[in-house]
């Protein structure tokens, strides 16, 4: 078995397809793993040009299945490129996510058919009930 093919078992296909792992951090609270576009997905609106490297998008950090009792976030860093000579920057876009729902599609939808609720509900719920057990804030 490859690292592909184990990053997939952690991540979504479609996010190993247009991503390189990156990093691997371990807290005492959970696992995060760094994911950085491919260089070579140049946003098709800028396909045909001379392009350069822009920088990057602010990093989206979503809610994934859990590993040995703790949450896994997959932190996603995309890049942003202009066209060679200035003019305004353009990134791809990606549909990894509900909007308003910082977990990935498959977790959102275990956690709506096994418990009712999406991540952001249950988050709410917790939240109004004050038993989150931790600061959630950042998670939605």
């Amino acid at each position: 078995m490859d690292i592909n093919e184990l990053l997939k078992l952690i991540a979504p296909e479609e996010i190993i397809n247009h991503f390189n792992l990156i990093n691997v951090k371990e807290t005492s609270q959970c696992y995060e793993f760094y994911f950085e576009e491919k260089e070579d997905l140049v946003p098709s609106s800028l396909q045909g040009q001379s392009v350069v490297l822009d920088g990057f998008c602010e990093l989206l950090s979503l809610l994934s299945f859990p590993l040995k009792i703790k949450p896994v976030y997959l932190v996603l860093k995309r890049r942003r490129w202009k066209p060679k000579g200035g003019g305004s920057h353009h990134s791809n876009e990606y549909y990894f996510n509900h909007p308003h729902i910082k977990a990935t599609k498959e977790f959102a939808a275990f956690l709506k058919e096994v418990h009712g609720h999406t991540p952001d509900q249950y988050l709410s719920l917790c939240r109004a009930n004050g038993d989150c057990g931790q600061d959630t804030s950042s998670l939605v």
